[in-house]
């Protein structure tokens, strides 16, 4: 059986002890012995504050894995549904909200793989809908590939919006690059009017920039990149632009010259490799969140999205859901009830329980961010109360959403 070294070490200093001569063992025993007192001491000292702190660090652990578990708190099949596990913690401080009026949404639905997609119009290369782990994609083929929402009218942006879509990246290739511009193809630039939109927003998988603007994303970085999507989010304010990569800000400019007239994507890759595009939605903006709740009664927002078909909550919504409780956190009468929306394609009982699901889910994520449970009641009105007629995708998009009713 081993010794400890406690034991080796006591035995040592014994045998030493002993050779020592015998008229000075008597001051050196009893250094000896206060130095095991000393010794003995710490060892208990340890052990007690051992002791104390272990309820201490078992209760830090648990509400750290409350917070982590905070929109994870059952399953798809339960009453209060989950949102997208894990990464809900990473995303945390992602300040940005969607507008709350659809403007442009395409998920691509009803499209057939290898068309050209019916909602876009090309400016140069080749783009085609194909399909890819599951769901159907804007496929940009070649390097300089230029497309753009086929809307009717010119210079169609507002003074306030917001873009969002989904890119997607092989690697972190420094030659692969997306360009999103927020003006129409250059022959119709005008700058005066355009002014230094003329410049594109240029995204590549860990980096945003625009102009001598934007930076790379350290995380993202270090987490690598390997066949994966990443989120853009971008916001326009009258004069102020902010840019999203997944849950980092990485462009803001609060004064920029020229004014946004529509949307274009193009694609600048010197290096085969697969470029796509899926889930583009913009948004108008519109009254401050405090605002519209005193002047409407309530808050209608479709920056809570959800999985297809599903009541999980996917981490993009967690801007808007951070300003909803600290609109409560900060004006302690106000109480709502949480109001799920669908458009009216699927079954009518099915829609129902899904959007009471929904309605659920958001208010268990504000319960586990700190607002009292009492102060939020959760009702799913299913595809019984639409804004629009249901006959076009953004009319679709308009219905489904979230609305915070004031009681």
């Amino acid at each position: 059986m081993k010794k400890s070294v406690f034991t080796m070490g006591l035995a040592t200093l014994l045998l030493a002890l002993l050779t020592i001569p015998s008229h000075a063992q008597l001051n050196v025993g009893k250094k000896l012995q206060d130095k095991l007192n000393q010794k003995v001491s710490q060892q208990v000292d340890k052990s007690i504050d051992g002791a104390l702190e272990a309820p201490q660090k078992a209760t830090e652990k648990a509400a750290a894995n409350k917070q982590e578990a905070a929109i994870d708190n059952s399953a798809d099949t339960g009453n209060s549904p989950k949102a997208e596990k894990g990464k809900a913690k990473a995303w945390s401080r992602y300040d940005f909200v969607a507008g709350d009026k659809v403007m442009f949404d395409d998920n691509l639905a009803g499209e057939e793989n290898g068309e050209f997609p019916s909602r876009w119009d090309l400016i140069s290369g080749n783009a085609e809908v194909a399909s890819f782990e599951g769901e159907s994609v804007i496929n940009l083929v070649q390097s300089g590939t230029d497309i753009t929402p086929l809307v009717a009218t010119e210079n169609w942006l507002p003074e306030t919006f917001t873009i969002e879509m989904d890119l997607f990246f092989d690697s972190d290739n420094p030659n692969v690059a997306y360009e999103i511009f927020l003006i129409p193809e250059g022959s119709k630039y005008k700058e005066a009017v355009h002014k230094e939109l003329w410049y594109p927003i240029d995204i590549r998988a860990n980096a945003a920039r625009f102009k001598t603007f934007g930076s790379e994303s350290e995380e993202l970085a270090a987490a690598g990149v390997s066949n994966q999507w990443r989120h853009v989010a971008i916001s326009f304010n009258k004069r102020s632009l902010k840019v999203y990569l997944d849950q980092y800000r990485l462009i803001n400019i609060p004064n920029l010259e020229g004014k946004p007239g529509g949307l274009r994507i193009k694609i600048d890759k010197s290096v085969d490799a697969n470029s796509m595009v899926k889930n583009v939605f913009i948004a108008e903006g519109g009254k401050k969140l405090y605002d519209q709740i005193m002047a409407d009664g309530k808050y209608v927002t479709h920056g809570i999205k959800f999985d297809v078909n599903k009541a999980t909550i996917r981490p993009e919504s967690v801007g808007t859901l951070a300003s909803i409780a600290k609109l409560m956190q900060e004006q302690a009468d106000l109480k709502f009830s949480v109001e799920g929306h669908t458009d009216t394609d699927g079954d009518d009982n099915t829609n129902l329980k899904l959007s009471q699901q929904r309605a659920e889910a958001v208010r268990a994520y504000l319960s586990e961010q700190g607002v009292a449970p009492d102060r939020l009641i959760a009702k799913g009105w299913g595809e019984s109360k639409p804004l629009d007629r249901n006959t076009t995708p953004e009319a679709k998009s308009n219905n489904r959403r979230v609305e915070f009713v004031k009681l």
